[in-house]
């Protein structure tokens, strides 16, 4: 896509990530992107560290292919205002959780090319899963789907399964760190100290993460090879059996799935 004059609108944290993510891989050259924030603070600190350029908003917008929205939800409708005069056929390619592709083309005002994405914080260390749903406008998936490889893998979805993502993967790096803060409480419960607890749960739970990953293995057959009989895992995971650890997780999933919903429609 070394053609393709890119506009990221909202230099946040995913903004930025996604930002790096296009320098680190050379998915464009610093001349096509562009960058703007209502902060520009934020916006000239990225472009220092990019090399890319910053941008005046209706400017920006009528000389870029594509934008992208990495603002808050409940920023976008005055946004969508700011932008709609200067829109005609660029694609939208929006990170906004809980703004379906309708409201994005009813805001703007006008038949376009939308993208909507839903990376995840992994973003930040570029190895995120970046869930992606197109309307029947957007003529190049690959092309728009690219912007999303600098920050890890891109996986193609109906946007009706946006709020499951949601919950699984935008939320779910939540509950690894609600595990690990348990295993560390328990680790210091234990007599450790706070900085060795911290050390042996992380790197137990990276190494573990990279080894679920690579082995090609299921997490039920992995458990097996953890849990000899009788032995300390087993005990372990009879507490977990005993208390419906699996029904509590599917359960928070389906809570977060909901409230995802709720803030669609809302």
């Amino acid at each position: 896509m070394k053609d393709i004059a890119l506009g990221i609108i909202g230099c946040g944290h995913m903004g930025s990530a996604i930002a790096k993510g296009i320098r680190d891989k050379g998915i464009l050259p610093a001349e096509k992107v562009f960058l703007y924030d209502v902060d520009g603070g934020r916006a000239e600190s990225l472009a220092g560290e990019t090399g890319f350029q910053e941008g005046e908003l209706s400017q920006m917008v009528r000389g870029c292919d594509s934008l992208l929205v990495a603002v808050k939800p409940q920023d976008f409708d005055s946004l969508a205002k700011e932008i709609k005069t200067d829109v005609l056929s660029q694609t939208i390619i929006s990170i906004m959780a809980g703004v379906r592709i309708e409201r994005i083309i009813e805001k703007i005002g006008k038949d376009i090319p939308v993208v909507r994405a839903m990376p995840n914080m992994a973003a930040c260390v570029e190895e995120a899963v970046t869930c992606i749903s197109f309307n029947a406008l957007v003529k190049d998936k690959a092309e728009e789907s690219e912007i999303f490889t600098g920050i890890g893998k891109v996986l193609e979805i109906e946007e009706d399964l946006m709020d499951a993502v949601t919950a699984i993967s935008g939320s779910g790096p939540a509950y690894l760190f609600y595990l690990a803060e348990a295993m560390i409480e328990a680790a210091q419960e234990a007599g450790m100290g706070e900085e060795s607890a911290k050390e042996l749960v992380l790197q137990t739970l990276y190494g573990s993460s990279l080894f679920l990953k690579d082995s090609g293995e299921s997490p039920a057959s992995l458990i097996k090879k953890v849990a000899s009989k009788g032995g300390t895992t087993e005990a372990a995971l009879n507490v977990f059996e005993e208390k419906d650890f699996k029904g509590i997780i599917k359960k928070a999933v389906e809570k977060a799935r909901d409230r995802s919903s709720e803030l669609s429609e809302g």
